[in-house]
């Protein structure tokens, strides 16, 4: 039978939620399962927690690293699995009480990635939204070009596929050969969008891909310390790393018609994002003219110049277009009083 490794990076989890997370992992009796706990200069709480799962169950190892962020954690599991397949999990979130069985079906299945279904629930177990087979693609076949370009739709759907879904490390199954073989990591040094940056580099490599509907994976969404949920610095000069890297990544692709246009569209998103991250975030303490200076330098980096230019503002939500159409006019006066200034009176 082929075996799975479960790469949990850890850094900043809640205790208690960190336990809820491994305790059922243990719930697993098959031993071709290995848990690969990767602390990420985790605090010595959730360390001591750690080790106590590894003493009492040899399927939980433990590797501590310095904090190099969550892209190194996964790289260290990816090199530290025995398994045939890698399954990445968020130490906030829980796998379906019936994961055992679910996965140990799919175990044989000849392809590189295998796509699950999943939820979003609360603290309390229960379900904000379920995500189907049926919403996260449509029933056909998935070319790399499907996938590229729902990746880049992001938040958004694509003919159907739903591209956040594809943007994530969770619920999927990772033959490790694949990754192995076509030198597949991720992103070091990128600590925002690092997920969708290393899911287009692997779909540029033509994997064979089913699609389960069954929910593995219950995301968590109403808690504090989750590796999404976090604001750290830097984010400014990882989206601008990430349109790089996509833009170079994408070369050939770009090619082709009509593509360039996701590219741009994704830029804007990211560069919209970063309005609420950075220049109008509320923690941040520069003036007003140190804030539009920033932002005026970011929109001159070549790779944002361009795609921002480029960018259409179609099928975007309202507030979004607008937001849009105010960077892609450089209105850092207008941004700055609908994000910043009426938030703090």
């Amino acid at each position: 039978m082929e075996t799975i490794s479960f790469i949990i990076p850890i850094y900043g989890t809640e205790a208690t939620i960190l336990v809820a997370g491994l305790e059922r992992l243990k719930m697993a009796k098959t031993s071709s399962f290995e848990f690969l706990l990767i602390s990420d200069g985790a605090r010595d709480e959730l360390v001591a927690i750690c080790r106590r799962f590894s003493r009492e169950d040899k399927r939980f190892k433990l590797i501590e690293q310095a904090n190099q962020g969550v892209s190194v954690a996964r790289n260290t599991g990816i090199k530290a699995a025995k398994g045939d397949w890698l399954l990445f999990v968020d130490p906030d979130d829980l796998l379906a009480d019936n994961f055992e069985e679910m996965l140990l079906k799919k175990v044989s299945i000849d392809v590189d990635i295998i796509f699950f279904s999943f939820d979003r629930i609360y603290e309390d177990g229960k379900v904000e939204n379920s995500f189907p087979k049926e919403k996260l693609f449509p029933n056909k076949t998935l070319s790399t070009n499907d996938l590229i370009r729902a990746t880049l739709s992001d938040d958004a759907y694509y003919n159907g596929i739903y591209g956040y879904f594809l943007g994530t490390p969770w619920a999927k199954m990772f033959r490790k050969s694949f990754l192995e073989d076509n030198k597949l990591s991720y992103p070091v040094g990128i600590i925002k969008r690092e997920d969708a940056l290393f899911s287009i580099k692997v779909f540029l490599k033509n994997p064979r891909i089913d699609a389960i509907d069954q929910v593995l994976y219950h995301y968590r969404i109403d808690h504090n310390n989750s590796i999404s949920n976090s604001y750290r610095q830097g984010v400014r000069e990882s989206f601008i790393a990430v349109s790089n890297n996509l833009n170079d990544d994408l070369s050939d692709w770009l090619q082709q018609p009509d593509n360039a246009s996701f590219l741009a569209s994704y830029v804007l998103r990211i560069s919209i994002e970063l309005m609420f991250a950075d220049f109008c975030n509320l923690s941040n303490s520069k003036s007003y003219q140190e804030r539009k200076n920033e932002f005026k330098t970011y929109l001159e980096t070549p790779v944002v110049s361009k795609q921002i230019k480029n960018a259409r503002l179609v099928n975007m939500p309202m507030k979004q277009k607008l937001l849009g159409l105010l960077i892609k006019q450089r209105n850092f006066y207008l941004l700055n009083y609908l994000l910043f200034k009426r938030k703090r009176g």
